[in-house]
């Protein structure tokens, strides 16, 4: 059996702006990764973003459909994402229907 510890996962915080006409939004997403380069590769890959070099977070930006997105920041976080509290982190909110 191998006894070889696996390296320990930084939590990364990714934030873009996305543009869509005169409308825009923020949007934040949290992974985990060895380090910066690394979690940039993780989040290209997650969005289908292809890149022909290495990115950067200066010069980051995508097309998404009509939506147009560009990356302001990638930084290291000690604080674990908080699920959303009416879903609890599943995405399905439940709503009470009976009056």
């Amino acid at each position: 059996m191998s006894s070889r510890l696996k390296p320990k996962l930084k939590i990364f915080e990714i934030a873009y702006k996305r543009y869509h006409r005169e409308l825009s939004d923020w949007s934040v997403d949290y992974l985990r990764a060895k380090d910066q380069q690394n979690a940039l590769r993780i989040f290209t890959n997650r969005h289908r973003i292809k890149i022909h070099r290495s990115p950067h977070t200066q010069d980051l930006y995508w097309w998404d459909g009509e939506w147009y997105m560009s990356l302001r920041y990638i930084r290291e976080t000690d604080q674990q994402p908080r699920p959303c509290q009416h879903c609890r982190g599943t995405g399905i909110v439940v709503t009470n229907t009976k009056r």
